[in-house]
């Protein structure tokens, strides 16, 4: 072997060695910092580091979907009511129907914007076959009414009044059922005693109870039985209306609605017994009262109790009928009390829940003012139709006269509105 050979081997060897030193030396330091699969070893003596936590957040992820708020709107009118000049106007000869459509034409795109829609429906449908068609004293009003308060967007009908009984038990029980007929609920009335005196709809995940009773039958208690009385008609009583509002609690509702007959005719001031119930309503869990039968407007009110907004609205007037100044005036009213019965009013009221409490609250109230127009066909029949007056106070389809008596019941209307 050469000099340069044995140089060569003694290189070779010199770098094997460094290699083996390089390697050890990387060994200890892998197992002193802890890179083994069992992680850092505790050295004694050494303080072990604190873990760090993570960041957390109470609010939800943004991703995160938040169940919405739901809004349902509730319209709610006066009296609904048939008068001989009105079942005149509607009839067909040729074909002997009635078509009460016209009666409803300007107002039936408002109704029908509301998710509900309540009237009082003050009398009944019993057929002709033993009574007539026929209004005051004992109303009895064709089928084909309750097609337009259909048509007209109406949900709801109140049919506890003093007029419930005008066509006794079998009046009662038609009426109900020519109601259901047509996709309709009525309230207050039965067929026979019910499991429940309570409606509760579920309109967008909110559920909404409906009570009504009316405070008198105009004197026809003894044309039932008094256990069919006490089964068919929610005449006031308080016994039942508390256990009315403890069974929609039970039942979870989110609003409770009562719809109450009562008060003194043509008097445009509620009575002091209106107030009392109201107010013990109101305690109790009802959070909103709509009331007839005055067939004026009364006024309304927005309370407070313990923090929660409730709502009256004592009289709403009549919808439609053929009470006016020409028609009250010869039977001993003063024209300064009939004018009133023209008027109608449409409470517009917006109910809020909200997705993550599920707070329920009253978000919005409106009022549209209506009145009721008397004129005269060609044939000589009169016609009668219900105008929301913002919507026709302006329009070339009334003469003046119309428009004089529309501006004179918008101005009487807004002033009872949230009064004191």
């Amino acid at each position: 072997m050469n000099r340069k050979q044995r140089r060569r081997k003694k290189r070779i060897k010199l770098m094997s060695w460094s290699f083996l030193l390089l390697t050890g030396v990387l060994a200890v330091s892998f197992v002193v910092n802890g890179f083994g699969k069992e992680g850092k070893k505790e050295i004694p003596g050494e303080v072990p580091e604190e873990p760090v936590a993570e960041e957390t957040s109470s609010q939800p992820a943004e991703n995160e979907e938040k169940e919405p708020d739901v809004s349902v709107r509730i319209m709610a009118t006066g009296d609904i009511m048939f008068h001989p000049s009105q079942l005149d106007g509607a009839y067909d000869p040729v074909t002997d129907t009635y078509n009460f459509d016209n009666s409803f034409k300007a107002i039936k795109d408002i109704i029908r914007e509301a998710d509900l829609a309540i009237a009082n429906f003050e009398g009944t449908t019993a057929g002709n076959e033993v009574y007539a068609y026929q209004g005051y004293p004992l109303f009895n009003a064709p089928d084909e009414a309750l097609d337009a308060i259909k048509n007209a967007g109406f949900d709801i009908l109140s049919t506890a009044n003093n007029h419930s009984l005008d066509t006794r038990k079998a009046g009662i029980i038609r009426t109900i059922d020519q109601i259901k007929i047509r996709g309709m609920d009525p309230i207050g009335t039965f067929k026979q005693k019910p499991e429940t005196r309570v409606l509760i709809k579920e309109v967008k995940g909110m559920r909404l109870a409906f009570l009504a009773y009316t405070e008198m039958v105009n004197g026809l208690e003894s044309v039932l039985s008094p256990q069919d009385l006490d089964a068919m008609v929610n005449i006031f009583n308080e016994a039942k209306m508390m256990e009315d509002i403890e069974y929609a609690k039970e039942n979870n509702a989110d609003v409770i609605i009562a719809v109450l007959h009562w008060g003194d005719e043509y008097s445009r001031i509620q009575a002091e017994r209106q107030e009392v119930l109201a107010n013990k309503l109101f305690k109790a869990g009802v959070d909103i009262i709509f009331g007839s039968h005055p067939h004026v407007i009364q006024p309304t009110q927005t309370l407070e109790y313990d923090g929660e907004t409730k709502f009256v609205a004592y009289s709403m007037g009549n919808f439609i009928s053929n009470q006016r100044v020409e028609t009250l005036v010869p039977y001993g009213l003063t024209e300064h009390v009939s004018k009133y019965t023209e008027d109608g009013i449409i409470i517009d009221i917006v109910i809020e829940k909200k997705g993550d409490t599920k707070e329920v609250s009253i978000k919005n109230i409106n009022y549209i003012p209506l009145w009721v127009y008397k004129g005269y066909k060609e044939n000589g029949a009169a016609e009668h139709v219900v105008y929301p007056i913002m919507d026709y106070i302006e329009s070339a389809e009334l003469d003046e006269d119309s428009k004089a008596r529309m501006n004179r019941s918008y101005a009487d209307t807004m002033a009872q509105m949230n009064s004191e």
